[in-house]
């Protein structure tokens, strides 16, 4: 950037880094001796250095149409930098975890006053209970046979504590019907209806409502 002065007449007179300028046709004019002095200048405006070398400072005569240009440089500013995006923090999603596939629930059974219904609905109560080899009541546990003897009990229909020897009680029907005895070799449940059965099935196993899987069943209705 380069800025001109125009005045109608200066002197400039440089030792030392003194500078001293006058911008008027009277001010502080170059002596007429020829000396190359200057004639006046303001001396309490200087320093005291600028004094003490004054007048051993060299003058310069310089036309009154005379120009004086200043360059200097142009300034470069540099922005901020634009601030770093702040990034939320995620949080980690919970872990999925397995859930595994429960029994079926226990259904809210309604008797429809038949024998075999009323028993469906006493052998509900003892979902849940341990299976114990051999037992036969809800304070002991129940094994497959244990447990149909002692819902049947209720009502007074005294069964066996086997399931070889139910396959002898009562009779055989084609189609069962709730209440009726579910029997295979070595294993007996009670039929719930709908392809469900109540059963005492095994040790580690507590008493259970799931779907009848004992293929070529027997059905016994024991009264």
């Amino acid at each position: 950037m380069t800025r001109t002065a125009a005045r109608s007449g200066a002197l400039i007179a440089a030792s030392s880094g003194l500078l001293a300028t006058a911008f008027a046709p009277s001010a502080h004019a170059v002596a007429e001796d020829g000396s190359h002095q200057l004639a006046g200048v303001d001396k309490a405006a200087l320093t005291q250095n600028a004094r003490t070398e004054l007048p051993a400072a060299p003058a310069v005569q310089v036309a009154t149409d005379a120009k004086l240009s200043i360059e200097s440089k142009a300034v470069k500013v540099t922005p901020a930098p634009d601030p770093e995006p702040v990034v939320e923090a995620v949080a980690n999603p919970e872990p999925e975890v397995a859930v595994e596939e429960a029994e079926p629930a226990s259904p809210d059974y309604a008797s429809d006053g038949s024998i075999g219904a009323e028993a469906i609905s006493i052998a509900m109560q003892y979902i849940g209970i341990a299976y114990t080899y051999g037992g036969d009541s809800p304070s002991t546990g129940f094994d497959c046979s244990g447990l149909i003897k002692y819902v049947y009990a209720q009502l007074g229909i005294d069964l066996p504590h086997s399931s070889s020897s139910m396959a002898a009680t009562g009779y055989q029907v084609a189609t069962p019907m709730p209440g009726d005895i579910v029997w295979t070799q070595g294993h007996v449940s009670l039929y719930a209806g709908d392809g469900m059965v109540v059963e005492a099935a095994n040790y580690g196993t507590p008493v259970r409502y799931t779907t009848q899987w004992q293929d070529y069943a027997v059905y016994i209705r024991p009264y």
